[in-house]
């Protein structure tokens, strides 16, 4: 299902968003180039709460007194900094 979304842009903006969906580049429509924007925001805002809940699960684990050596705790990282790309 799709729904249409009236927006107001300045001018220099919409130059811009015409110049970034002029069909030379990967986008050939400025709804295309406004719903990659959008997806790539969601994403970010996906790994952000990611990241969030493995911070407030790790501080509640330590709380309970569930530490892990260093060098696990270089593993996680290792991964996470992994998932994250």
């Amino acid at each position: 299902m799709t729904s249409s979304l009236h927006v107001s842009l300045p001018d220099e903006m919409r130059a811009f968003v015409d110049m970034r969906a002029n069909g030379e580049s990967q986008y050939t429509t400025p709804s295309e180039y406004v719903r990659a924007l959008i997806r790539e925001d969601m994403a970010r805002e996906e790994d952000r709460r990611y990241a969030i809940r493995s911070l407030l699960r790790a501080e509640e684990e330590f709380r309970r007194g569930e530490m892990l050596p260093l060098s696990a705790l270089d593993a996680i990282d290792a991964e996470l900094d992994e998932e994250l790309r």
